[in-house]
């Protein structure tokens, strides 16, 4: 068995939780890198924010003022007008902000998904050309996908937003390899029957950084105490600061830019376990454990589905599919 074939087996039999330490590892070793092309984004994100939203903000402000004024014993319909109109702006910040997040976020990912997938690999990576080469045309699709796709499904019904997200979040590496047309029905089936694995990357690391953001919002709060009153001036369309509101976001968001990393990493190792798994044909009824007979140099002889697929030349196991290696013994199919 060749040294890339027997890395490929290993690396398809990892447990879920292997596979989640190779994530923390791959954060550790490529954080210096990636970090610069994610807070980038994430800045663009956060100006975008500001200058598109601090209208409706300044509004959901000024209704909020009204609010505090109204008496929950003796509502009048004048005051559920208002409460309605206080909702629905919420709402609407709420949807474009989620948007414009979902949308920079998928950017950022797709720009340093392959770089961490060829890293993980140990194949040869160029950081700055793996960066260019993500910026094609199959690229709007994944945008629609999870850009627009993933908010209206979480907005509406929440739980059409998580199935979008789980089946096609690794199509930011799909839509990149070469000679695949349909870079999310490839995605879903790379990732069939592992929905819960994917929503566990994103719990996990979201559960960390919302720790870390807590601890760090304490003492953010003790050296950088924005009251309601100092925000509501800075959104003031006679006095707006859009220089404060950007620092007050970013100081809020400084964790989360920091540790931004962490989910595609932890992505990155548990998707490349499932493509591989894909690639080697370990799915159900395809993948056993290594015959005593091949041990012993005999030719293993596989009666059912004789009548399609054909045999590995070397080891005489049956396969009913074309792929690259040989899902019993790991050798290279690629001369069919």
């Amino acid at each position: 068995m060749s040294d890339e074939s027997q890395e490929l087996t290993k690396i398809a039999k990892k447990s879920y939780g292997q596979s989640i330490s190779d994530g923390f590892r791959l954060f550790k070793k490529s954080w210096s890198k990636i970090i610069v092309p994610l807070t980038l984004f994430y800045v663009i994100y956060l100006l975008l924010k500001i200058f598109l939203l601090a209208d409706l903000n300044w509004q959901s402000y000024f209704l909020r003022e009204i609010y505090d004024t109204i008496d929950p014993s003796n509502l009048t319909q004048a005051d559920i007008d208002q409460l309605i109109m206080l909702l629905l702006f919420a709402l609407i910040v709420i949807f474009i902000d989620s948007i414009i997040y979902a949308l920079f976020t998928t950017l950022a990912m797709s720009s340093v998904s392959i770089y961490l997938y060829k890293k993980y690999l140990n194949l040869d990576a160029d950081f700055v050309q793996n960066i260019k080469k993500s910026f094609n045309s199959k690229l709007f699709v994944v945008l629609i996908i999870l850009g627009l796709g993933v908010p209206l499904g979480l907005l509406f019904l929440l739980i059409p937003g998580i199935i979008i997200f789980g089946h096609y979040i690794c199509s930011v590496f799909t839509y990149q390899f070469e000679n695949i047309e349909k870079p999310l029905k490839q995605a879903r089936l790379i990732t069939k029957g592992a929905l819960w694995k994917i929503i566990g990357v994103f719990v996990i690391s979201s559960l960390i950084i919302s720790v870390i953001s807590m601890i760090y919002g304490l003492f953010l709060n003790l050296v950088w105490h924005v009251d309601a009153l100092t925000l509501g001036s800075w959104y003031n369309p006679a006095s707006r600061r859009y220089d404060m509101l950007f620092l007050n976001e970013l100081l809020n968001n400084l964790v989360r830019i920091i540790l931004g990393p962490l989910f595609i990493c932890l992505l990155t190792t548990l998707f490349t376990s499932l493509k591989v798994r894909f690639d080697l044909g370990y799915r159900r009824g395809y993948h056993q454990v290594l015959p005593e007979s091949y041990k012993t140099g005999e030719v293993q002889v596989q009666p059912e589905h004789a009548d399609s697929g054909f045999y590995c030349p070397v080891c005489g196991y049956h396969i009913g599919f074309k792929f690259k290696f040989c899902p019993n013994c790991g050798e290279s199919l690629d001369f069919f």
